[in-house]
C-alpha cells in the first residue's frame, strides 16, 4: 500500500522555478502529491509513493536539479514518515499561497537575475572588444610580414633569374 511522506527540501529553492521542475518529476514518475513554499524558507512536498525506491529515485532526482539548473542549490532534504495515507489527485500538483507582496519580490529576483546577466554580458563584450583590438594588431603584424616576404620572394626570384643566366653563360663558354 503507499505511503504518504512529506520531504522539506533546503537552501535555494524559492524564486528559481523549483516547484514547476518538481511537478515535471512527479509526472514522469508517476507520484501523486501537493507541494508548497513554507513561511520558513524550504519547499514542502507532501506525496505517495508506492515503494521505497521510486522515493528513493524521486529523492535523487530532486539532488540532480541543481546540476542542470545553476539557480537552485540544494543543501539538504529531510524526510518524515506521516504514517498515513493521503489521497491526492493525479500528479504533483502546486499549492499556490503567493500574495501581491510575494509577487513582488519574485519579480524583484527575476529583475535581480537579468541584471546579472547583462552584467555578465558587458563584462563579456569588454574581452572581446579587447581580444578584437589584438586580432587587428596581430593582423596589421601579419600583413607587413607577408609584405616583407613579398619582397623577400621577388628577391629571390631575382637571384634565381640572375644564376640561371650566369649558368646559361658559363655553358655557353
Amino acid at each position: 500500500m503507499p505511503s504518504t511522506s512529506e520531504l522539506i527540501i533546503y537552501g535555494k529553492v524559492l524564486h528559481v522555478g523549483f516547484r514547476d521542475k518538481i511537478e515535471n518529476l512527479g509526472r514522469i514518475l508517476d507520484i501523486n502529491g501537493i507541494i508548497y513554499n513554507h513561511k520558513d524558507g524550504t519547499v514542502r512536498i507532501l506525496a505517495n509513493f508506492d515503494s521505497e525506491r521510486k522515493k528513493k529515485l524521486f529523492k535523487e532526482f530532486i539532488k540532480e536539479l541543481e546540476d542542470v539548473d545553476k539557480l537552485i542549490k540544494i543543501e539538504r532534504i529531510e524526510e518524515r514518515e506521516l504514517n498515513t495515507y493521503i489521497e491526492f489527485p493525479e500528479g504533483i500538483n502546486r499549492i499556490s499561497a503567493d500574495d501581491l507582496i510575494k509577487l513582488n519580490k519574485k519579480l524583484d529576483e527575476g529583475v535581480k537575475y537579468i541584471k546579472f546577466i547583462f552584467d555578465s554580458l558587458e563584462g563579456l563584450n569588454v574581452k572581446i572588444d579587447k581580444q578584437t583590438e589584438i586580432l587587428e594588431k596581430m593582423n596589421t603584424k601579419l600583413d607587413k610580414l607577408n609584405a616583407k616576404i613579398d619582397t623577400q620572394t621577388e628577391a629571390l626570384n631575382e637571384i634565381k633569374e640572375i644564376l640561371k643566366r650566369i649558368e646559361q653563360k658559363i655553358d655557353r663558354e
